[in-house]
């Protein structure tokens, strides 16, 4: 994993690397030090950039996932 010093994104990328896609609140269990509205953005800007790629898994509940294709 990064230091504490590499951004919400790269982090984002490290959790996905090596647990594979998970959903908004499992990502926030492992950025303790993030806030909701931090990890959020971040999955918010990559989203747009098509880096991680979002699927509805229940009503409210969203699964992350790293985009292989880009």
């Amino acid at each position: 994993m990064r230091t504490r010093h590499a951004t919400a994104e790269e982090r984002l990328v490290d959790i996905l690397q090596s647990t594979g896609p998970c959903t908004l609140d499992e990502v926030l269990t492992y950025l303790p030090d993030l806030s909701w509205g931090e990890v959020f953005l971040a999955v918010d800007r990559m989203s747009r950039r098509e880096r991680v790629l979002l699927r509805q898994v229940s009503y409210s509940t969203s699964q992350i996932a790293l985009n292989r294709e880009v």
